[in-house]
């Protein structure tokens, strides 16, 4: 099998559903294409249709819903009256990062609000790789030594039951929010996953535990992330010190919050949206609420933080869109925790001086540019060895190992080969006599289970020290000399669990359309979709029997890209497509004549007419198509 059979597409389409596509479309008053774009994001019927729609504040669910959020609260309130220290535990990427900075820039407000500031905040992100992710015991005497009365972590915890139990013998009143399954693993975490996995409802021995995965929370949205559980936090923070402010026994109307702290929240709303969109977690209901109202706050913010960091991506002045947090703005956060100090990233978003922030977003910066090097340089060498060593006829998975990898960024290599080669693909960097793995995988194989199969195989002893994650990702460590058995045993696993079939790659489209359906109405409709991300992608057209038309041609580095206009009867579009720059001789050899899966978008800069000139066609010059696949 080769790298170009390799980039064969299967095209899926949803079923149409003309009933309910009409019933919706004549309910909301809009067009049936996008009524049937909201059917393929799982809104099937007016009411959730309209609610996506709306996506308003007034829709985010009361915070208290959440479990042990109330008496958090209370406890947190009792230590800020009391000048008591508060030390917020966050995690290494971005929504650890922005989850951390919202938390302390609450509790500093509340404390200049209600209490004159004489509160003690101060904040602990682990070290990457020293001491991996989330709680450790070493921290919590570290903590405890330097007088820390409060912990609250956000994004990490609901596993730690060893720490959670230390932190109570320490005098420690452990507040956990997070968003993680009750156990399961996170990604980076080397705790012992089998005594994990047998607690369902997280660690007894914190003070509270905030997490709407909890069995026993009655919070409706399962789905946040970390920054949207410390978001709620917040939020019901602020309605406690509001019921204490006037020594009313009542608590407050539902939401209901001081004005100088609902100023707070409008703008600590970005920092959900930056965690939010990062972290990937589905965009949908209260999620799509945070990210909406969240970039319009990013856009606006005067944080000093954010309007460096939106400087040195050169976003300043621009509207910012969900890609920028995902391209733009989250990247420069994470390379602090990749390969360099990721409180960096938390001294950034909590800024109050311009100069300070300049100076540590051009950090950020600096340290983005050498994790694309070291990123650039470790996939190079990773397809060098995938080339060299596994056989893709016969292997269904691809496991490589290197000491020389860095093990920040070896998730993003492992994400990439997997899509390159379309299988599950794990990255190991070994360091003395231990491997730490990054797995990514693809659609139709569970890697957890996976993984847990493997350790059943194991006869002697396990064949993983420790392992986590869910479907899709997963985080592993072993010892180096077991990396070839390992590779045997995950393979036959594989090979038990998939079929060669479900390794065709898929490209998921949400509507076939003919050209003429495209119109800048019709472009203008779809933005009431935006923000965009995991659940609600950019929608995906196809259209059928076009023709390739005037020059086509290969662009940039080493003709990577591929550029032509496209005609349909008498309509013609701009088409680009990167990425399919080989796509170009079968083009040429069926004389233009293909199909095509593409997005619409607006171009980068205004062209005319004058790159193909055509009486007979419509060139539509504010819209152009941005090819996904071309079938010939």
């Amino acid at each position: 099998m080769t790298i170009q059979e390799l980039s064969q597409k299967k095209w899926i389409f949803p079923p149409l559903n003309i009933n309910l596509q009409t019933e919706i479309s004549n309910a909301l008053r809009i067009s049936p294409l996008l009524s049937q774009l909201l059917i393929n994001r799982g809104l099937t019927d007016v009411e959730s249709a309209k609610i996506f729609l709306d996506s308003t504040l007034s829709l985010l669910s009361d915070p208290m819903l959440l479990p042990d959020i109330e008496k958090s609260s209370e406890r947190i309130i009792d230590a800020l009256s009391r000048g008591e220290k508060i030390t917020v535990y966050g995690d290494y990427d971005v929504d650890g990062i922005s989850s951390t900075a919202l938390m302390v820039q609450c509790l500093e407000t509340l404390s200049r609000l209600y209490w004159n500031q004489k509160s003690i905040i101060d904040y602990y992100i682990p070290d990457r790789l020293k001491e991996g992710y989330g709680l450790s015991v070493e921290a919590i005497k570290t903590l405890s030594e330097m007088g820390t009365k409060v912990i609250i972590t956000v994004d990490c915890g609901v596993n730690a039951f060893k720490e959670a139990k230390l932190a109570r013998e320490e005098g420690i009143d452990l507040i956990i929010t997070d968003h993680h399954e009750p156990g399961d693993k996170s990604l980076d975490s080397d705790k012992d996953t089998e005594k994990q996995s047998s607690v369902s409802c997280g660690c007894d021995a914190a003070f509270g535990l905030i997490n709407p995965k909890l069995t026993t929370s009655n919070y409706p949205f399962r789905e946040l992330a970390g920054v949207g559980v410390a978001f709620m936090l917040a939020w019901a923070l602020g309605q406690i010190a509001a019921t204490r402010s006037d020594h009313s026994t009542v608590r407050p109307q539902k939401k209901k919050v001081a004005n100088e702290f609902k100023d707070f929240l409008m703008e600590a709303i970005g920092l959900a949206a930056l965690g939010t969109i990062a972290d990937v977690v589905p965009l949908k209901q209260e999620n799509r609420i945070l990210a909406k109202y969240g970039l319009s706050s990013l856009q606006n913010s005067g944080n000093p933080g954010i309007m460096a960091l939106k400087e040195v991506a050169g976003l300043k002045d621009k509207t910012i869109h969900s890609s920028h947090v995902g391209f733009n703005l989250g990247p420069r956060i994470n390379a602090a925790g990749r390969v360099g100090n990721a409180k960096k990233g938390v001294e950034l978003l909590t800024a109050k001086c311009e100069n300070k922030a300049k100076e540590l977003a051009e950090y950020l910066e600096s340290e983005n540019k050498r994790r694309q090097k070291i990123q650039s340089d470790i996939l190079q060498s990773a397809r060098k060895k995938v080339l060299e060593e596994v056989d893709v006829d016969s292997e269904m998975a691809i496991i490589v190992s290197d000491d020389s990898w860095h093990q920040g960024v070896i998730g993003v290599v492992a994400s990439r080969l997997a899509s390159e080669f379309y299988r599950p693909v794990i990255i190991i960097a070994t360091d003395g006599k231990i491997g730490h793995g990054s797995a990514r995988s693809i659609p139709d194989f569970n890697l957890y289970s996976a993984l847990v199969k493997c350790q059943e195989y194991s006869t002697d002893r396990k064949i993983l020290i420790s392992f986590g994650g869910h479907a899709q990702a997963a985080g592993l460590k072993l010892l180096k000399n077991d990396i070839s058995k390992f590779k045997e045993i995950f393979n036959t696993v594989s090979r038990e669990q998939m079929e060669w079939d479900d390794m065709t790659p898929t490209l998921n489209v949400d509507l076939e359309v003919k050209l003429s359906s495209i119109s800048s109405s019709l472009f203008k409709e779809l933005k009431c979709l935006f923000p965009h991300g995991e659940g609600n992608q950019v929608p995906v057209f196809a259209t059928r029997n076009v023709k390739a038309v005037g020059q086509i041609r290969r662009f940039g580095v080493s003709g990577k890209h591929l550029g032509f206009f496209v005609r349909q009867g008498d309509v013609s579009f701009k088409a680009v497509g990167f990425g399919l720059g080989d796509k170009i001789d079968a083009l040429k050899q069926n004389n233009g004549n293909c199909s095509i899966v593409y997005v619409l978008r607006q171009p980068f800069r205004k062209e005319t007419n004058s790159r193909y000139n055509n009486n007979d066609m419509k060139y539509k010059e504010d819209i152009e198509l941005e090819l996904k696949d071309i079938s010939t």
